[in-house]
């Protein structure tokens, strides 16, 4: 076999031309300083989620934060990855980070406009003053004041390498194993690292374990940026992991990077490479 049709045969079965060497490996044997980067464990991929957090009045005016009445100036929970508990309207979700007194999370919205689920899927479409903010294949996850309604709290998790969407939706056939979570707030909302992350796994039957981790616990004296958590834990990432944690009102927007150290299919594909 000639080498062009090898190196085309081998991107058909989803491999680099040269089989499965490193990528980039004559390039960073060339770049000695950026091979591997004092304080980042060895990865394969890295997956950057940002989550951000939005009001609006019952005809869709934003309202900034300090604008709230004083008893809805809390936390809002936010929720991710669990495909197998996304499909059921984040039941478990709420059961391990719940909703604080004076909101109220909703799946069906009471006004148009607004409904909790991945945008272009199965959410409608947005509140149009929100539409800056977000992007189809984003998470919306949708809170109202309640009992009123005249408040809605919009929490948009949104995915820098693919859509959201399409991100959980191929943990139906993937597994991938994380290494390392780097946990960046804004430098004025440090606070924010007081909230946990909380860990839950779902069994088939609906078996849940659940654990957390304070990410104060990982601001080292020698990181200058003490509002990066660099959090060591190696975990995989299925259908049935959840994590959630919860948003302060007034930090707008938060980002974690999972470092992947590698990537499993769960189904019987590979034979037919």
């Amino acid at each position: 076999m000639k080498n062009s049709e090898k190196i085309l045969l081998n991107r058909l079965r989803g491999k680099s031309p040269v089989g499965d060497e490193e990528p980039l490996k004559n390039v960073k044997n060339e770049m000695g300083s950026v091979r591997n980067v004092v304080g980042n464990p060895m990865f394969k991929a890295e997956i950057t989620l940002q989550i951000s957090i939005h009001f609006y009045d019952n005809v869709g005016n934003e309202i900034l934060p300090a604008a709230l009445p004083v008893g809805m100036q809390t936390a809002l929970p936010f929720f991710l990855f669990g495909l197998t508990d996304f499909n059921s309207g984040f039941l478990k979700s709420r059961v391990i980070c719940p909703v604080n007194d004076g909101w109220l999370f909703v799946t069906a919205p009471p006004v148009p406009f607004v409904s909790t689920g991945i945008l272009g899927y199965n959410a409608v479409t947005i509140w149009p003053a929100a539409a800056p903010f977000v992007q189809y294949g984003d998470l919306i996850l949708q809170f109202y004041d309640s009992p009123a309604v005249n408040i809605t709290g919009l929490i948009i998790v949104h995915c820098n390498n693919v859509a959201y969407g399409t991100f959980l939706n191929s943990f139906v056939s993937d597994l991938c194993v994380c290494n390392q979570i780097r946990y960046f707030v804004p430098a004025a909302n440090i606070i924010q690292l007081a909230n946990p992350l909380i860990f839950g796994y779902q069994s088939l039957f609906g078996k849940l374990a659940t654990d957390t981790i304070d990410p104060r616990m990982y601001q080292t004296p020698d990181e200058f940026q003490n509002q990066i958590a660099d959090i060591p834990v190696k975990f995989p990432i299925d259908k049935n992991l959840i994590i959630a944690s919860q948003l302060d009102v007034f930090c707008q927007q938060i980002s974690m990077t999972f470092f992947i150290e590698k990537v499993e299919p769960l189904t019987l594909r590979q034979k037919y490479r």
